[in-house]
């Protein structure tokens, strides 16, 4: 093993040819290339998707929710199934809610839809990290008083209200579904939030929870991840009593869709390591053509066809290892620093776009890569999981291993004695 390490070395420290320098040189850039793209890429992916998760189970699903399974038989408000549920030791908070849909109309006459969820009074106090991810912009999230009603910043806009205003909803009450019946209440807002996520800002209202609603019993565990075995302990702790749902079963539609991204992603760019691949494969192909002399005298020395495979295998692991390395370590940096990036590369795209305008009289408006208007982001998010960062960097290593290793199989087809005697 010394033996090929040691040669694989000498052949990768010292290429006589010009372009076999060149060709190496480029794999290596190659396969940095990749790392640093896939990482940069999977890390924003990861910044966008773990925010909009955060968000829907901070606010929206919780983690476990405990409901009724029959709508006939509600949980009471004086129920004794927080305490109950508050023994788990992996259950950080439990929170009481209804939700329904309404119509609202405020100071514009057409009415919108809307989701209208009741929540204790004393909610922030209750679950610190459902306020940490509303934003109040207007007012204060006060649904302490009857008929007071906290809304969404973009449902606000598009009703015409502010912080004060009066606005009028239409729900539906009644015990059961063949007991609904209309009603009309007039709220008023004392509040407007804005959570980072779109959907949850033009369509979701907060207001005090009320006896008569259908409660369900919101939980936010220590451990998102561990939401299963959980679900199963309160599943046998309340006997059947309960229907128990864990935030995977409640969004399996979105997250799937968010996986389906993510991998689709990763597929695409990563071509990149197939055509990496390619470059390595002809540039060991050419290496060994151009050894041929000296594989020859190895063979004749008493080297196997296999050790002297392995030393050129080698010079593909370490044209991926450097490669991944160099790519993983850029990768990781525009990744901390994506904001930087954009802004470096908007000022440097207007430039050029400026320096167009003044040779052609052409007339083109400053660029923005990425605008808080559009995207409704005030900056990139990023998030780097490690494994994901491994993963890319053992895919590099995989894929030039590989061409390497069917490179060198033309080794096997040398004959030491007759390239010797005819050289």
């Amino acid at each position: 093993m010394r033996f090929i390490a040691f040669i694989a070395f000498r052949y990768f420290h010292t290429l006589r040819k010009s372009g076999s320098i060149t060709s190496t040189v480029l794999s290596v850039a190659g396969v940095a290339v990749g790392v640093m793209t896939l990482t940069s890429v999977l890390a924003v992916m990861n910044g966008f998707q773990l925010g909009f998760i955060d968000n829907i189970l901070s606010i929206s699903s919780y983690h476990i929710q405990v409901s009724r399974p029959d709508e006939r038989y509600r949980i009471s408000t004086s129920s004794d199934l927080p305490s109950r549920l508050m023994e788990f030791t992996d259950v950080r908070s439990v929170v009481p809610f209804s939700e329904q849909q309404v119509l609202i109309q405020g100071f514009y006459a057409q009415e919108r839809g809307c989701l209208l969820r009741g929540l204790p009074a004393d909610i922030i106090q209750r679950d610190p990290g459902f306020g940490s991810h509303l934003q109040l912009v207007q007012g204060s999230f006060d649904i302490r008083e009857p008929g007071t009603i906290v809304l969404g910043i973009e449902l606000a806009r598009h009703l015409g209200v502010s912080s004060g205003d009066q606005v009028t909803l239409l729900l539906l009450k009644g015990a059961t579904l063949d007991a609904l019946t209309p009603a009309r209440r007039v709220y008023t807002v004392s509040g407007l939030f804005k959570s980072g996520y779109y959907e949850f800002d033009l369509g979701w209202a907060f207001t005090a929870l009320e006896e008569r609603d259908e409660i369900r019993y919101g939980l936010k565990i220590r451990n998102r991840f561990r939401d299963q075995n959980l679900a199963r302990a309160i599943t046998a702790a309340v006997s059947g009593e309960y229907r128990v749902e864990t935030w995977r079963s409640f969004n399996r539609a979105f997250f799937g869709a968010l996986r389906m991204e993510k991998s689709l992603m990763m597929i695409l760019i990563g071509l990149i390591f197939v055509v990496v691949g390619f470059n390595i494969y002809h540039t060991l192909r050419r290496t060994v053509r151009e050894r041929y002399e000296e594989i020859a005298v190895l063979k004749a020395l008493g080297a196997s066809s296999g050790a002297i495979k392995y030393i050129f295998v080698m010079e593909g692991l370490l044209v991926g290892l450097i490669g991944g390395t160099l790519g993983t370590i850029l990768g990781l940096a525009i990744s901390a620093n994506i904001n930087s990036v954009f802004a470096a590369a908007e000022t440097i795209t207007n430039f050029v776009l400026n320096l167009v305008d003044i040779l052609f009289w052409g007339r083109f408006e400053p660029l923005a890569l990425f605008s808080p208007s559009y995207f409704y982001l005030i900056e990139v998010p990023s998030k780097v999981l490690w494994h994901e960062a491994v993963l890319v960097q053992l895919f590099a290593l995989f894929s030039s291993t590989l061409a390497a290793l069917i490179a060198s199989k033309r080794v096997a087809s040398i004959k030491p004695a007759k390239l010797l005697r005819d050289e």
